[in-house]
């Protein structure tokens, strides 16, 4: 019998490491190499300078195909990763937060393949009204 079933046992050791394998699978899967990846990363606020929690940002290009989506935190920062090419150099996507939609230029070195690609873009937006909310008011 070996140390390690004397002093844990057999359902807490393969609960731990079928969770260390979930997180070396994430990790493995969620990246690209350096000069693949492109990074956008900022902060959303609204008009009052308080930070837009729980926001989606939509990254889209021409035709309105996603490139990313993600919700921002309780501070309003988001970061969205894409995996993009030398071919992708100034280019340029839209960046989407509420009813405000802003073109972005990708602009990197595309010689340097070992510098992390991206950009800030931070942006004040309107809170949505209950005109514009998809939500069908109830009585």
């Amino acid at each position: 019998m070996s140390l390690l079933s004397r002093t844990a046992p057999a359902r807490t050791v393969f609960v731990m490491g079928f969770a260390l394998l979930l997180l070396g699978a994430r990790s493995a899967s969620a990246t690209h190499e350096v000069d693949h990846r492109y990074t956008v990363w900022g902060e959303i606020q609204y008009e009052d300078n308080t930070p837009a929690a729980e926001v989606v940002i939509q990254l889209l290009v021409k035709g309105g195909e996603v490139l990313g989506e993600v919700k921002t935190d309780r501070n309003g920062r988001y970061r969205i990763a894409m995996h993009l090419h030398n071919e992708d150099l100034y280019k340029v996507f839209d960046m989407r937060a509420n009813n405000v939609t802003r073109k972005v230029r990708i602009l990197f070195n595309a010689n340097d393949r070992k510098t992390e690609r991206g950009q800030r873009v931070d942006l004040i937006i309107k809170r949505k009204s209950a005109l514009e909310t998809s939500e069908t008011p109830t009585q």
